[in-house]
């Protein structure tokens, strides 16, 4: 099934769900997805596991997260809001497969353990739904990525991919021997669906391979810390502000505060808007 056909099918079974025309389901399937909801509330209840590991969710993670990680540093302390994104996601995830079932769309598996060795270390995870026999990941988003990162495509993604989703697709494939098929991917604003097509290259695949084993190899054995990123001059309106900012990825990293302990969270440097977007600065020339 390609791209276009399965997003429409998608599109076009929420369009009737949406206006009360009727559409055929399985009481089953609604006991199906009532069951995956509450195995994700009770994954959230359980404390989260301290001890390190290589798993396909964060085999696609930078090198210096994961020596963090592992070393045991301590983590920012997430903000309270952090579980209710979490079990959007969750429920995201349920509520896709089950629209795609309701949409007749080719479903041929799905939660099946995908298992790969790197270098003596064995990776697991669990993918989120076959289609067609290839392997599908489904992701909620902000607004902001939905148009400006899952809306350029595969081009979007793999230009900026601070989570691993590349990495983590390309895992669950070989892992489990079939084929990448992309992201089902919702606006958890809007409920905006669109569906990104995984566009490996031979190229691509030959440096994930290589990324993955260099990363692994470093971690197992213990190889000396290594920041991967440092700070950019910031630019606004083409000049540049004086200010440096931390690149996306340390952003996102729950060790962000270990590398920069002096990083200040502030609005872009030179903006006069009413609400600002705001990004962390190692070094900050806007008014205090």
């Amino acid at each position: 099934m390609s791209f276009n056909i399965l997003e429409t099918k998608i599109r076009m079974a929420l369009d009737k769900w949406s206006n009360d025309e009727p559409i055929e389901y399985k009481e089953e399937w609604i006991e199906e997805a009532g069951e995956q909801f509450k195995d994700a509330l009770r994954k959230q209840l359980k404390p989260r596991e301290k001890q390190f590991r290589m798993r396909m969710s964060n085999i696609g993670r930078p090198l210096c997260q994961l020596q963090m990680e592992k070393m045991g540093e301590e983590r920012s302390r997430n903000s309270y809001n952090s579980i209710i994104r979490f079990l959007l996601g969750d429920a995201t995830e349920v509520l896709v497969e089950f629209v795609l079932k309701v949409a007749g769309v080719n479903v041929t598996g799905g939660k099946s353990e995908a298992k790969l060795s790197v270098n003596g270390t064995t990776i697991l995870g669990e993918n989120d739904v076959e289609i067609d026999n290839k392997i599908y990941d489904t992701k909620s988003s902000s607004p902001w990525a939905y148009e400006h990162k899952w809306g350029d495509g595969w081009q979007g993604v793999a230009k900026d991919d601070p989570f691993g989703y590349i990495n983590q697709l390309y895992g669950y494939s070989e892992g489990t021997g079939l084929e990448p098929g992309g992201w089902i991917v919702v606006n958890k604003s809007t409920g905006e669906l669109r569906v990104v097509d995984a566009e490996f290259t031979t190229d691509d695949k030959d440096k994930i391979r290589t990324d993955v084993s260099n990363t692994v190899e470093k971690l197992m054995s213990d190889a000396p810390f290594e920041r991967c990123f440092e700070p950019q001059d910031e630019y606004f309106q083409r000049k540049l502000t004086g200010s440096k900012r931390l690149p996306m990825n340390c952003t996102f990293c729950p060790y962000l505060n270990k590398c920069w302990p002096d990083a200040v969270y502030k609005p872009q440097t030179g903006s006069k808007a009413v609400s600002p977007r705001h990004f962390w600065y190692s070094e900050y020339a806007g008014d205090k």
